[in-house]
């Protein structure tokens, strides 16, 4: 269903162009010609946004403005007036109003900004449905998909997982190779059975081959009874051996003989144990190149690396971006007892302008510390880090202004700056500055420029 956006105008000719605006951006329009049978509106039919003249026939448009936000505080607003003044427009704010639309405005600005209103709605529904699927699924992993190169990989995942083929997943380090294994693990015949995963580069070398096949008492000091490894406790299910390539000469023998056999010997013990368990191995560093070195066994590598799944890096999924975002502020804002309703615009900007080299791993521990320091319900860019934000002072020698230019040409400069860089929407500008919207538009009078 479209959203129903409430559009109060005296001016019926306006107002039918503006329904006609609000159609062509995905909106349900509801027209009211006077603040009183708008009010009525509010409370009756629940619009999912409103539009609003500030001067109404019966209420106006501030007193309109208050019973929104006393109805539904969250519920956003945008403002369409030619008599806008400092006053007003502080307290239009203060009441909810998201952007300002100056009479007489052009088609495209009433364009952009009823766009940039479906696009606030359309999160705030993206956010409130991975909330709930996430209640649902008890907040479990899973992979985010909308670039070409990351559905190719859940592609060939879903057509290997069906087989008991061994499956090798290539990646850096933080792009959810981890995350791609459960997944492998869920869409098979084995998603009844366990699912262990081990990170060979995280114990001792002296450790690793007794938690894989396990030992009997008295295989060494200390063994004062019989243990099981992974392989024998996954067995019909699936074993995730996460950086493979740090395992020592020891284990990669035993287990390429283990892959070869499906059969494996307990440390100490002199009785063969049969094992059905499907593998899925994941390397920090590319196969090849250690075999190359002499740091992996050749043979060893033709026997894993039967099914390669590539998984692209996050700077070369893009298109991903947002919709993680959504999904991971969804997935920790409910662990950590917040909710958000809306992410500012300029913080989707920075994050897609970020290179991100710690990959997916790197966005979610940036979005669980942004979780923490976010004040309200909506995402700001305040509460990104600095190198992220983009708030980090640029050397003397690049600053866009004389190294002798007054603090007025500075300020000129930086607004100018901050406008383009938020494509002219001033309310944008406005947060990014960390001023009112009213003083920017007082100080864009100044400057001359049209308001």
């Amino acid at each position: 269903m479209r959203p129903v956006l409430l559009i109060a105008e005296d001016d019926a000719t306006l107002a039918d162009m503006v329904a006609r605006l609000a159609q062509e951006a995905g909106f349900e329009p509801a027209l009211r010609h006077d603040g009183d049978s708008a009010v009525r509106c509010l409370q009756e039919d629940i619009p999912d946004a409103v539009l609003t003249d500030l001067r109404l026939p019966g209420c106006d448009g501030i007193e309109l403005l208050k019973a929104s936000k006393f109805l539904a505080p969250r519920r956003p607003v945008l403002l369409m007036t030619g008599y806008a003044t400092p006053m007003n427009a502080i307290e239009a704010f203060r009441l909810g109003v998201t952007d300002i639309l100056l009479k007489p405005f052009e088609l495209e600005a009433a364009r952009d900004s009823l766009a940039r209103l479906k696009e606030q709605l359309d999160q705030r529904l993206r956010l409130l449905q991975l909330t709930e699927e996430l209640a649902r699924t008890r907040g479990e992993a899973h992979f985010v998909a909308v670039s070409r190169p990351m559905r190719q990989a859940l592609e060939l995942a879903a057509q290997v997982a069906v087989t008991p083929l061994p499956v090798l997943l290539e990646g850096e380090t933080g792009v959810g190779k981890g995350v791609m294994a459960r997944h492998i693990h869920t869409l098979s015949p084995r998603s009844d059975g366990p699912f262990f995963a081990l990170n060979c580069g995280a114990l001792p070398q002296s450790l690793l081959e007794s938690e894989l096949f396990g030992y009997e008492k008295g295989a060494f000091s200390g063994a004062v009874a019989r243990k099981p490894g992974l392989l024998e406790l996954a067995a019909g299910g699936t074993l995730f051996l996460d950086e493979i390539n740090s395992a020592s000469p020891e284990a990669q023998t035993r287990l390429l003989q283990f892959i070869q056999d499906r059969r494996l010997f307990r440390l100490g013990g002199v009785r063969a144990v049969e094992v059905d368990v499907r593998l899925i191995f994941a390397a920090n560093r590319p196969l090849q190149d250690e075999v190359a070195a002499g740091r992996f066994r050749a043979d060893l590598y033709y026997r894993i690396q039967v099914f390669p799944i590539p998984i692209p890096p996050l700077r070369e999924r893009h298109e991903d971006l947002p919709a993680l975002v959504y999904y991971l502020l969804a997935r920790h804002s409910a662990r950590m007892g917040k909710t958000f309703t809306d992410i500012a615009p300029e913080v989707l900007e920075r994050l897609a302008a970020y290179p991100w080299p710690g990959n997916v791993r790197e966005l979610e521990n940036v979005l669980q510390r942004a979780i923490v320091l976010a004040r309200g319900d909506r995402l700001e860019l305040d509460a990104l880090p600095a190198e992220i934000a983009g708030t980090h002072a640029p050397p003397l020698q690049d600053l866009p202004w004389p190294v002798d230019a007054s603090l007025k040409e500075v300020e000129t400069a930086w607004i100018r700056l901050t406008l383009e860089r938020c494509q002219g929407n001033r309310t944008q500008a406005a947060r990014a500055l960390g001023i009112d919207p009213a003083t920017l538009w007082r100080k864009l009078r100044e400057l001359g420029d049209k308001a």
